[in-house]
């Protein structure tokens, strides 16, 4: 890589979010600490591991995301957050045949009750399935089950395709990324935490799955856009809608950044104009709809906010990001810098 300093300025995408993003859950501090305790007994990272899931403060993630949630469905929820970027982190550094073993391990023990393991990262699994079981209700539950055999699927193929250096084009990776970011287990926590049981017709619905899939995407989308420069600095790249963009549009950083803020812009107005036009199914099941949409605008806004306040994307130039919207590419390897 050239020595010369690279710049590129991201899209003001706030401007762009017209939803509340205010008033985190006032359960933060106290879960907080509760949820970094319960990781930390189960000793399934190492110190470099530990440093990073540090600075990615996942339960600021999901006071920001869920912030109507209850005492103990917000801790449930920390829990969870942790576990998903335990298997992030654990899986980066694996080859595909390491990755596949894992994620098997965490979907079948979610799966499966009688499924046996003895790793550490099967016995934190563990340890919450049989948390989450006393409170699921069994609609949410079957959501989640199936977003979950998707999401472990993905991720293990991402470390395949990482393994062999392939960057996927513009049509086959938005499909992965949306499962692979984890962001659809995460929405399936929208109704654990309203207590709510959407009917499987409801998902099924095309004006649904247009709200819905814009949601997703606009999480992932500035997921990639806000994360590539630590990526890219630990050579992580192939995983990210700015690298998939700059290869198949032969474009710069900047080309590939303003042109995931037209995306953004053009996924936002098909979002309120489709949110506008959501069929009836009575008026119960109208109330719930209307809630758990409510909910995506939470995710999408709150996710924007935790990756300024966090320092898993920016570091200590979180701020500087925010304000000025400028980002200096880090050296290769500089992960222990910026982090």
């Amino acid at each position: 890589m050239s020595s010369a300093v690279i710049q590129y300025t991201l899209p003001d995408l706030f401007s762009l979010c017209p939803f509340d993003y205010s008033k985190p859950s006032p359960y933060l501090r106290e879960c907080s600490a509760e949820s970094k305790a319960w990781v930390s007994r189960f000793n399934v990272f190492n110190d470099k591991q530990n440093a990073i899931m540090e600075k990615t403060q996942s339960e600021l993630l999901a006071a920001l995301t869920y912030p109507y949630a209850g005492r103990e469905g917000f801790r449930t929820t920390c829990d969870f957050l942790n576990l998903l970027f335990v298997l992030d982190h654990l899986s980066d550094d694996m080859n595909g045949k390491d990755a596949n073993g894992a994620c098997e391990v965490f979907y079948q023990i979610m799966a499966d009750p009688d499924f046996k393991h003895e790793s550490n990262l099967a016995k934190i699994i563990l340890d919450f399935r049989q948390a989450i079981i006393r409170s699921a209700k069994p609609q949410f539950f079957k959501h989640f089950l199936n977003n979950l055999k998707r999401y472990t699927k993905a991720v293990a193929q991402e470390a395949e395709l990482r393994e062999t250096g392939e960057v996927h084009d513009l049509i086959n990776f938005v499909p992965l990324r949306r499962e692979n970011s984890g962001v659809r287990c995460c929405f399936a926590f929208i109704e654990y935490n309203l207590g709510i049981e959407l009917p499987d017709a409801i998902f099924d619905d095309p004006i649904f799955q247009s709200v819905y899939f814009a949601a997703v995407d606009m999480v992932c989308w500035t997921n990639d856009l806000l994360s590539y420069n630590v990526e890219q600095a630990m050579g992580h790249t192939s995983n990210n809608i700015v690298t998939v963009l700059m290869q198949e549009k032969d474009a710069s950083v900047q080309e590939a950044a303003d042109c995931i803020g037209v995306v953004f812009e053009q996924l936002m107005a098909r979002f309120l104009k489709d949110k506008s036009r959501l069929p009836s199914w009575g008026a119960d099941i109208d109330r719930d709809v209307a809630l758990y949409v409510e909910a995506l605008t939470r995710w999408v806004g709150g996710n924007l906010v935790w990756s300024f306040q966090c320092s898993r994307y920016f570091g200590t130039a979180n701020n500087v990001a925010l304000l000025t919207r400028l980002v200096t590419l880090y050296p290769k390897d500089a992960e222990d810098e910026q982090e």
